[in-house]
């Protein structure tokens, strides 16, 4: 049975239901300060425990223990629960727990490189989102595209704060935009295949959006698990695709990489250039201000990579869909050598995030995904299984010594590594020979 996916959609609210914008305004502005300034408490009290752990360990030979402390809390969010609460009524429990918990998962993510000095103590900003666990949210279905978003923001402490606020939660009215938004609501509201989770209130340009998980389990197509998809990050092509009983391939042509490649290295080429001779503003305040245009330029990197890839995993699997594709088997990449990386799209492209991407999306819609060892692959006759070095006549052309088949040499790689049990088809001919 496939595993349970959760996903997230950003919805913006179109509206409050019975109050208007500027007393929702000034409530929702209010409930993010306090998260902001909670989730900043939370850290320096973590950072408070660690260095009381550290001089406790010093004087008694072992770190604290949480249940130690005179309140004798089973859990460091027990304890600053306990801290805090007061000075946060405004928000509602599972506001103030939700935050306190990311908080400290921040926390343990970053702690060893903070404690090394490699990372500055975490600092949230005045952006913070509203968290809002699922017992704090419904929804309804209003008329047409609108549907009713009602959301506990309010402590019951804060709403008898506000004199014309009766309840603790608030309506709003939220429009479906495209098709795929008003299905995921109404397969929470009207079908159940869908179950909403935890979602985040974010504040952009003035306008306020909600962020909203939904988990569901993927329902099985009925796919072949003897066509397989053969995938190889080739030399020439990033991927080039074959199906193990079919002559059908397809390939993803690398220009669209290479151009922005260039692109991006002359750019930074010239801002290390201008940092030389550059003016006041990127020479007064030290080394960070003057590569701080790198900076952006490999954020605009970055982003374009995780945005191709995410482009090319989804026409792969795709295309495994679309031919009836159980399986899709990919290189295991570590096994690639560091020299043949250099020489081709391995050493120049996030191929492990294309290949996280493709096995998340195969996931989704119940393909299966195996990993292989490359070796001899691309040496392999895909036609008569002859192996040889002198197979690969050229970085794009394979011609077979042995029987004299001419194709495309990463076609012939993707043929065979699209055949089930690669590796001891391969292993028993080597042995043989």
């Amino acid at each position: 049975m496939p595993e349970k996916i959760t996903k997230i959609m950003r919805y913006q609210i179109k509206s409050p239901v019975d109050y208007t914008w500027k007393e929702i305004n000034k409530i929702l502005y209010e409930i993010q300060y306090q998260s902001y300034r909670l989730a900043n408490k939370t850290i320096q009290l973590l950072w408070d425990f660690q260095n009381l752990s550290f001089t406790y360990k010093e004087r008694f030979g072992e770190y604290l223990n949480i249940k130690d402390l005179p309140n004798k809390y089973n859990s460091i969010e027990g304890d600053i629960s306990n801290q805090l609460r007061d000075d946060f009524y405004k928000l509602p429990s599972g506001t103030f727990d939700s935050v306190v918990i990311d908080s400290k998962s921040k926390w343990q993510t970053h702690k060893n490189e903070i404690l090394k000095g490699e990372k500055s103590i975490i600092n949230f900003k005045r952006d913070y989102p509203i968290k809002l666990r699922n017992r704090q949210i419904k929804i309804e279905h209003k008329e047409k595209d609108i549907y009713v978003f009602t959301l506990g923001l309010l402590s019951k402490e804060y709403k008898n704060e506000l004199d014309r606020f009766n309840k603790t939660q608030i309506s709003f009215n939220i429009k479906a935009y495209d098709n795929t938004q008003r299905v995921i609501l109404d397969r929470i509201i009207l079908s159940g295949e869908y179950t909403h989770g935890s979602a985040e209130l974010i504040n952009y340009k003035n306008k306020w959006f909600i962020n909203l998980c939904y988990s569901f389990i993927p329902k099985e197509k009925e796919l072949d698990k003897s066509t397989i998809l053969g995938i190889d990050m080739g030399t020439v092509f990033p991927a080039y695709l074959a199906i193990n009983n079919s002559h059908k391939r397809e390939k993803i042509e690398g220009s669209e990489i290479d151009s922005f490649r260039r692109k991006t290295e002359k750019r930074r080429n010239e801002y290390l250039r201008q940092g030389k001779y550059c003016g006041k503003g990127r020479r007064g305040h030290g080394r960070n201000t003057r590569i701080n245009p790198i900076e952006k330029l490999r954020d605009k990197v970055e982003n374009f990579k995780n945005s191709v890839n995410h482009k090319y995993s989804k026409f792969i699997v795709d295309f495994a869909i679309k031919n009836n594709c159980g399986i899709i088997q990919m290189e295991d990449l570590s096994k690639i050598a560091d020299g043949e990386k250099k020489r081709t799209f391995l050493g120049k492209w996030t191929y492990y995030d294309l290949q996280q991407k493709i096995e998340y999306k195969a996931k989704e819609k119940g393909i299966e995904v195996k990993k292989i060892n490359p070796q001899y692959t691309s040496q392999r006759c895909s036609k008569c299984g002859y192996i040889d070095s002198n197979n690969r006549v050229s970085r794009d052309k394979f011609v077979c010594q042995s029987c004299g088949y001419d194709t495309h040499a990463d076609y012939n790689a993707a043929k065979n590594i699209s055949l089930p049990n690669i590796e001891e088809v391969i292993g028993e001919y080597i042995k043989s020979t």
